[in-house]
């Protein structure tokens, strides 16, 4: 049955502010690096924003029958908009060096497959395409059915792919290798974490319970990840999927879902240009480092990683709101 008006503004309210509080953790991943201990820490205090995002998909995708036809376009539409958008960093590319024109063959492999962070885009559109098959599960599935498949999905896709990166059991690593379907899994988990998240009230006691191994979670992310990366970066507990992350996502995202906030239309226009804020963000992290800005030398990492993110994450927002205003621009970012 779908929500009134009334409901459908209450339960969007803390989705948005979590949306719009994640985006920022996404900005981080990207404005710290990996090269230096402090980067790598802020890099793996901010892993779990890209989970959100899907948990948050699932919340609202799977709450009622979703027709086919409208998925296909929602698909088209992301497809289209990650092509246009790999052309944008194309040119920028091109037009500092960073790549040549090698002919149209190679201008198309760039556009379907560069600029790397845009893999979300395809991510998304598998999930979208996944949507009728998960709604019909959703639908007549119980309670405990549910929690089966949540748990399946969590081993297969989360603690399987942790083991399979470790390197430590070459045998399991070849049965995993063979199944093809861990880091889809993984994600699937995700998304079917939403649809049960907007389903099912959570007694308190298993709040608290998410809450305290989110928090754990999040300390073996950052100190798993320094311990484990002193000879060279080392990235087990950094996968989107590994349960540490899999656990601090779901976490944050109970967190927001259980507050009252008000809704409010800059809440809502803000969590609408998220999408723009994920596709501008690294072009504007690009742009400064080309000139030598916010280098190391320039500033000491442990303050240049979160003023470079709110920097780019505050100017990607508001170019983000700027865009969504003019009629035929505001599909390039909300």
């Amino acid at each position: 049955m779908r929500p009134n008006n009334t409901e459908h503004i209450a339960r969007s309210a803390p989705a948005d502010a979590a949306r719009v509080a994640a985006a920022f953790f996404v900005v981080m991943i990207h404005a710290s690096g990996t090269a230096w201990p402090q980067g790598l820490a802020f890099n793996a205090l901010s892993r779990f924003g890209v989970p959100v995002f899907v948990i948050l998909s699932g919340y609202f995708m799977l709450s009622r029958a979703r027709p086919p036809l409208g998925l296909i376009r929602r698909c088209a539409r992301l497809a289209a908009l990650m092509l246009l958008w790999s052309a944008v960093y194309y040119v920028y590319n091109l037009s500092v060096g960073d790549v040549v024109w090698s002919g149209p063959k190679e201008l198309l492999r760039y556009l379907l497959t560069e600029p790397v962070h845009l893999w979300y885009i395809y991510t998304t559109i598998a999930l979208y395409a996944l949507t009728p098959l998960f709604g019909v599960f959703c639908e007549h599935a119980g309670r405990r059915q549910y929690e089966y498949a949540l748990l399946v999905s969590f081993v297969l896709g989360c603690v399987v792919t942790v083991l399979d990166a470790s390197a430590m059991f070459p045998t399991f690593m070849i049965i995993v290798s063979k199944t093809h379907v861990a880091y889809a899994v993984g994600f699937t988990f995700f998304y079917l974490l939403g649809g049960y998240l907007r389903r099912y009230p959570l007694p308190d006691g298993a709040v608290r319970a998410i809450y305290a191994l989110g928090l754990v979670g999040l300390a073996c992310t950052v100190a798993g990840t320094l311990y484990l990366s002193r000879g060279g970066l080392n990235e087990l507990l950094l996968s989107y999927t590994s349960p540490n992350v899999a656990a601090t996502a779901a976490a944050f995202t109970l967190f927001f879902l259980r507050r009252d906030f008000r809704a409010s239309p800059r809440l809502s226009a803000a969590a609408r240009c998220t999408l723009g804020v994920y596709l501008l963000h690294p072009l504007l992290i690009l742009i400064p480092q080309h000139f030598g800005i916010w280098e190391p030398e320039t500033l000491p990492l442990f303050l240049a990683v979160p003023l470079r993110t709110a920097a780019v994450y505050a100017l990607s927002l508001l170019i983000s709101l700027a865009l969504s205003r003019v009629p035929g621009l505001r599909r390039l970012v909300s």
